[in-house]
């Protein structure tokens, strides 16, 4: 089913979020007109098997919807997606969208039922999600399950360095505790701290002080987070830097 400019076009902006998603996986430009649905959109542009997920969990990013199972159940209606979704994949699906939820009993059941713990969105695991979000009883599930404490996405961040980036205090103590490597570094030669200095964290700019860190270190560009901290202009992290003795 094709649009013309002249048709009345319905729910806009599902259309929209389909489109994006399978031209954000494809990395190509779509059809303007290319089809009136998602399903339309989909069929005119084909995905390649291993794509889908992406595709199916940018959508529910853009759309806002809280449950990704919701809208795989939808699309794997479709012969094309069911050729490529398997049970497994929604289930591997709703596991990291309970970890970003913080519902813990879900994840619990959802391992339970054969998710896999190490599955991954956009490189990124379920614990990696939960650190993010600053889902602290679901990284204690995670972890207890035995969620891989180092697992690197595809820039190798590891959960530590997200939640010390995204200000997660809690996180950040609770991954340390359970002994995060605390100069773990990413494919820039950046660490935890460094993350934290680049969004102005001073919460866990002292956490990781408290703990030890190599307040000194320098990423493979040469900057020390302190470097970092006056090019940002984070004063309470410069101020919390200088004050333990950090020198650029």
């Amino acid at each position: 089913m094709r649009c013309s400019p002249g048709r009345p076009r319905r729910s806009i902006k599902p259309l929209n979020a389909c489109r994006m998603a399978v031209g954000n996986v494809l990395q190509a430009d779509l059809q303007p007109w290319a089809a009136c649905t998602p399903i339309g959109i989909l069929s005119v542009n084909p995905i390649p098997p291993g794509k889908l997920r992406y595709v199916l969990l940018y959508s529910s990013k853009v759309t806002h919807m809280k449950k990704t199972s919701t809208l795989i159940m939808i699309l794997a209606m479709m012969p094309a997606a069911a050729a490529v979704l398997s049970a497994n994949d929604a289930l591997d699906d709703e596991l990291i969208s309970a970890a970003r939820e913080g519902d813990s009993a879900l994840v619990e059941a959802l391992l339970d039922q054969g998710a896999d713990i190490e599955s991954r969105i956009f490189g990124r695991t379920a614990l990696m999600y939960a650190s993010i979000m600053g889902r602290s009883a679901v990284v204690e599930t995670l972890l207890d399950r035995g969620a891989a404490l180092e697992a690197r996405d595809n820039s190798e961040r590891s959960a530590l360095m997200w939640a010390s980036g995204e200000g997660q205090v809690a996180v950040a103590a609770t991954l340390l505790d359970r002994g995060a490597a605390l100069e773990a570094r990413d494919d820039r030669g950046y660490t935890a701290l460094m993350y934290a200095s680049i969004t102005g964290q001073a919460a866990v700019v002292e956490t990781l002080l408290d703990r030890g860190v190599d307040i000194n270190a320098r990423s493979d560009e040469g900057s020390t987070a302190l470097d970092i901290a006056y090019d940002k202009e984070h004063q309470e992290v410069i101020s919390a830097l200088r004050t333990a003795g950090a020198v650029r």
